[in-house]
């Protein structure tokens, strides 16, 4: 039985997916469900080559829009009886995966719901794969959704 299910959640079809069934075992274990979506604000200053004046435009952006996609998700969640708590986590250089494992650690969460987009090939030893890697970083239960190939 688990006691806290946190999903991690980006705004792919796939993360879609993995909310959805985060939502269905919350409520089938009567567990408290936490959503998290990882944001890395330091690609801000890489991509805009330092402390240039749209740097903190671009940075109201990036948080605004990893806030929009979790009240959407925290929205679906209330829709379904869950009252969840949304997590922003905001990186600087950190790997999506490496805040998600710190998240679940400070949660103290029993399991983790990721969605895998099914990449395989080039494209997946260039992007990596963020649910392979949390697998063998936390001491946790994941319970990968997959999505279909992009």
């Amino acid at each position: 039985m688990y006691r806290h299910i946190l999903v991690a959640i980006d705004d792919s079809n796939t993360s879609q997916k993995a909310l959805q069934e985060a939502i269905t075992l919350a409520k089938l274990h009567g567990a408290g469900l936490e959503i998290a979506h990882a944001i890395d604000e330091h690609l801000v200053h890489v991509f805009n080559a330092g402390e240039g004046s749209g740097t903190h435009e671009l940075k109201h952006v990036l948080v605004a829009g990893g806030e929009d996609v979790l009240g959407r998700a925290a929205a679906q969640a209330r829709a379904a009886g869950i009252e969840p708590t949304a997590r922003l986590l905001r990186g600087h250089g950190e790997h999506a995966d490496d805040l998600i494992a710190a998240a679940v650690e400070a949660a103290r969460a029993d399991l983790l719901v990721v969605g895998s987009h099914g990449r395989r090939g080039v494209r997946r030893l260039l992007l990596g794969s963020v649910a392979e890697n949390l697998v063998r970083k936390i001491g946790v239960s994941v319970l990968i959704v997959r999505g279909l190939a992009d």
